[in-house]
């Protein structure tokens, strides 16, 4: 009889412990629910739609598009998005990631555009040091898609390994401090007196998909003054 009686106390204490546990994971489960939403305002505040430049004027906003094709492997590699005039896309636009500079659109149609990448010979975007704020330009040499070189460097630049090269803002396409790459070593061309730097980039061109847009609202304006003309 006393068998008995432990017996059923023990299933009495293992429902109850069980249904301690589940209510234990009940209020788990409603916590980390909490925490989801907590995290998705978080991503929705940081999002970037735009920077305020001067006295809280967002000249600049951020689209989002997506990669329909890309180019990454050939000496001149271009980029199609899924975003074109019918959407306010228009040339000399720049592209970022949400690690860093992508390029500038160079032509659009009214559901697509196409983008010169940092991937490209022919495209030379004026970035700086950020540490040091010395000035040079971005080149792709057709080889690594992983890193680029920033040249023209004047000889007494000072910088080292591991420094972070941003944007310079000194053109109406890209704003200052977008993210470029971080220094991993430097050397000089034949005959050249500047210093290079090889960049690796933080971007992977590779598995790019996404990308935003970046949308200059004094463009205009900005292209026109530094061509000489009135900018009224």
């Amino acid at each position: 009889m006393h068998s008995v009686s432990n017996g059923v106390q023990s299933y009495l204490n293992l429902k109850t412990n069980n249904t301690d546990l589940i209510q234990r994971i009940e209020v788990l489960e409603e916590e980390i629910q909490g925490y989801k939403s907590e995290l998705e305002n978080l991503r929705n505040r940081v999002q970037p739609d735009s920077i305020n430049i001067g006295f809280n004027q967002p000249i600049y906003r951020y689209d989002h598009a997506r990669v329909v094709s890309k180019q990454v492997t050939n000496t001149n590699n271009f980029i199609v998005l899924n975003k074109g005039s019918n959407d306010g896309v228009a040339e000399d636009m720049a592209v970022v990631s949400v690690k860093g500079i992508i390029g500038a659109v160079v032509y659009v149609t009214p559901h697509f555009s196409r983008v010169i990448s940092v991937l490209n010979s022919e495209y030379h975007p004026s970035c700086i040091i950020k540490n040091t704020r010395f000035a040079g330009s971005l080149f792709w040499d057709g080889k690594d898609p992983r890193y680029v070189h920033l040249r023209g460097l004047p000889s007494h630049s000072v910088f080292t390994v591991g420094d972070t090269i941003v944007t310079s803002g000194y053109s109406a396409i890209f704003p200052e401090g977008v993210l470029v790459g971080v220094v991993e070593g430097a050397f000089k061309l034949k005959n050249e007196e500047y210093n290079s730097l090889k960049v690796r980039l933080f971007t992977d061109f590779s598995t790019l998909d996404e990308v935003f847009i970046i949308r200059n609202m004094l463009l205009e304006e900005q292209k026109k003054i530094e061509k000489g003309g009135s900018g009224e």
